[in-house]
């Protein structure tokens, strides 16, 4: 009798323990994914946007990712801090308001073409501005997924075009406010004219500036064009895109996930990548074929280059990157 009852007793525990087995399996297997909040400024048909929902596809059954747009880039910022949004890709120019260094990749000259800026910031240079964020004291941290973005800057002006150095004395260009690049203007001879209303063909149509320096699809969607007919190809200073992630959305995935995020960010970069190229190209088309704008090459980039350099050296010095600045200056040429 006592050896039954201990057979019984083992036979149901045994059951029992299966039993709790199989809960417990039924209940990993369809657990709710990690959630991950991705928020931007871009409209459904821009690269960013794009990209971002090639990057929600490829990390299906991982993460569940939600792209939300339209959003002000600064806002963005802030929804990450206060825990709102796990993830954004923003502009360099206004996310070195929360990490200063960042101002550097948006100096004119710093960049030869689009290859030096992916060489750059695929490699050495790229990890060690990814570190910098790293190590931002805003909120809880943010970490680098990716760098987006290659449009370069062009200036457009009225009576002509400036495709030599020389060209630039004296013009009076509309520039965005930025100390640093005011004063690498005017050491190109430049007058820099900040905006003094929001409207950026007012000034062009008054006369009171020369021209403007924009990219090609700004040229395009505010009609600038009709104000000014020239376009020179500068490429005097190159857009840079973070995508960033939040380091408490980041250190709750486990490692294969992060591999996995890791793994999508890659692909998503060269989606917006090559997006971003594209609708350059199909820009400056528009604008000569179909504007009538007149396209003008530049000859003066290594001066452009030199004039411009003790600004960054500059720069780099007071930002403490200066072994940074010497990882971009390498990579300019394969």
């Amino acid at each position: 009798m006592a050896g039954f009852l201990v057979k019984f007793f083992t036979l149901r525990a045994g059951i029992v323990a299966s039993a709790l087995v199989a809960l417990l399996y039924s209940g990993a297997t369809s657990a709710e994914l990690p959630r991950l909040s991705v928020a931007h400024k871009f409209a459904q048909n821009h690269p960013v946007h794009q990209a971002l929902e090639r990057f929600r596809e490829n990390l299906a059954g991982v993460v569940s990712v939600e792209v939300n747009a339209p959003r002000n880039e600064r806002e963005t910022v802030q929804g990450m801090i206060s825990g709102a949004s796990d993830a954004t890709v923003i502009s360099s120019a206004v996310f070195q308001q929360t990490v200063s260094e960042l101002g550097m990749l948006d100096l004119i000259g710093l960049w030869r073409d689009r290859a030096h800026w992916a060489r750059a910031l695929d490699g050495e240079a790229g990890r060690e501005f990814s570190a910098l964020v790293g190590r931002a004291k805003s909120g809880a941290g943010f970490q680098v997924l990716g760098y987006w973005g290659g449009t370069q800057r062009y200036i457009l002006t009225r009576r002509d075009g400036v495709p030599k150095i020389e060209d630039l004395n004296g013009l009076r260009l509309q520039i965005l406010f930025n100390p640093v690049r005011s004063k690498m203007w005017k050491a190109l001879g430049v007058q820099p004219v900040l905006p003094t209303q929001p409207d950026l063909s007012a000034m062009l149509r008054a006369g009171t500036v020369d021209g403007i320096e924009e990219e090609a699809e700004v040229i395009v969607q505010t009609r600038l064009f009709e104000v000014a007919s020239h376009l020179t190809e500068t490429g005097h200073a190159i857009a840079t895109r973070l995508f960033i992630i939040a380091k408490p959305a980041w250190q709750k995935l486990t490692p294969p996930q992060q591999a996995a995020l890791t793994a999508a960010a890659q692909k998503a970069a060269a989606v917006a990548r090559a997006g971003e190229l594209e609708r350059e190209t199909t820009a400056l088309t528009s604008l000569k074929e179909r504007f009538g704008v007149r396209l003008h090459s530049f000859t003066g980039q290594e001066a452009l280059v030199s004039r411009t350099r003790p600004f960054r050296a500059r720069y780099a010095e007071e930002m403490s990157i200066s072994r940074l600045f010497t990882l971009i200056e390498k990579t300019a040429k394969p």
